[in-house]
């Protein structure tokens, strides 16, 4: 329960926004959160207000599984979308995702001459395993 209280703010914003499928559960220390989002904006909100409760990603304590519409172009069917912040690097953002850094790196090499030189604001693909 401890972690619901830690990121309740995460949990309301999740039901406002109208998450459907929205499962939270908590367990090994770890706060599953998991359902589809109606925009990729929305989901952002999630990532945007769970980054204010944790800024570097460094409690390890949450686990997100928010889907939501991908749009089209050259990188539709291959993932999700992530916008760098400041502080990530690959390793950790596929830590979130579940996905290695080489295979970010792979899937962004249009975008990435270094895979230790990403920015702010970058929009990454993010393949699925």
């Amino acid at each position: 329960m401890a972690l619901i209280e830690k990121y309740q703010s995460l949990i309301d914003m999740a039901n406002r926004l109208g998450i459907s499928g929205l499962n939270i559960t908590e367990s090994d220390d770890v706060l599953n959160i998991d359902g589809v989002a109606g925009s990729a904006e929305a989901k952002q909100q999630l990532w945007d207000e769970y980054s204010r409760l944790d800024p570097d990603f460094r409690s390890g304590d949450v686990v997100m599984n928010i889907s939501a519409p991908e749009g089209t172009g050259s990188s539709a069917g291959l993932g999700s979308t992530y916008t760098v912040q400041s502080g990530d690097s690959l390793s950790r953002i596929g830590s979130k995702y579940g996905v290695s850094w080489q295979k970010i790196y792979e899937a962004n090499r249009d975008k990435l001459d270094d895979p230790d030189k990403i920015r702010p604001g970058q929009e990454l693909t993010i393949p699925q395993e």
